[in-house]
């Protein structure tokens, strides 16, 4: 259901292009699961990243909300998926009313969105379903919620798992269907290689390409309205 061609979801990728995120014969939305610390910085930072404009940080997390700036103005108008999984709904409830009171309208806008994308209201989030049977190994990372967490979002089919964690991103290790472990600029940087761009890119054009004619120009745009109602104002 998450890799599924929808007009609602818009202009999606093919693997010709994306052959580092996609697998082989692909064409589909991209999946991208997001680690606890990039749906933070959507909630503290998005409404910043939205008009372009960068918060006083360091050098290298500049660089990366940079980068996750370049990946929501992508999202507004291409297929990419934002899925957060069961443990970090699991989590979400952990933690203390503050926090709980930030994370889990974050974890229900990301659902919402998902909705829209799906073309219907009757397919769940992941984050409000069952634990996943795992479907790789994971084995360069201790146990924890991040290793659950990677393995989460690789069972439930994402083709990258988007985190600043830099323990997660020099030491993860995966065996069983692939899937990319990466920083926002990282994956920017991987799109932009591929040409994609808001209205056109990153797709192949061949006769089987559901993407080869394709009629709508933008989504549906009530996918907008979830996510963007968790942005704090700056």
């Amino acid at each position: 259901m998450l890799q599924e061609v929808t007009e609602d979801g818009g202009l999606g990728f093919c693997h010709a292009v994306l052959p580092g995120l996609l697998p082989p014969g692909y064409h589909g939305p991209l999946v991208i699961a997001l680690d606890s610390n990039a749906l933070i910085d959507l909630q503290v930072h998005g409404s910043l990243l939205l008009d372009d404009e960068l918060p006083d940080v360091d050098d290298g997390y500049t660089k990366d909300l940079a980068g996750l700036a370049d990946l929501l103005n992508l999202w507004l108008l291409r297929d990419i998926r934002f899925v957060v999984t069961p443990r970090s709904l699991t989590d979400a409830k952990r933690v203390t009313e503050r926090f709980l009171d930030r994370r889990l309208p974050a974890v229900e806008a990301i659902a919402e969105s998902l909705a829209f994308q799906f073309g219907h209201w009757t397919a769940a989030a992941p984050s409000y379903g069952d634990v996943p049977e795992f479907v790789g190994e994971e084995t360069g990372l201790p146990d924890g919620a991040d290793r659950q967490l990677v393995l989460e979002a690789q069972a439930i089919g994402a083709h990258v798992f988007l985190t600043r964690d830099r323990l997660v991103l020099h030491r993860v290790s995966l065996s069983g269907p692939a899937m990319a472990v990466m920083a926002p600029s990282a994956l920017a940087s991987e799109l932009v290689g591929g040409g994609v761009q808001p209205l056109f890119g990153g797709t192949c054009g061949t006769e089987d390409c559901p993407y080869r004619e394709w009629a709508m120009p933008a989504p549906d745009t009530g996918k907008w309205g979830g996510l963007l109602s968790i942005f704090e104002d700056q």
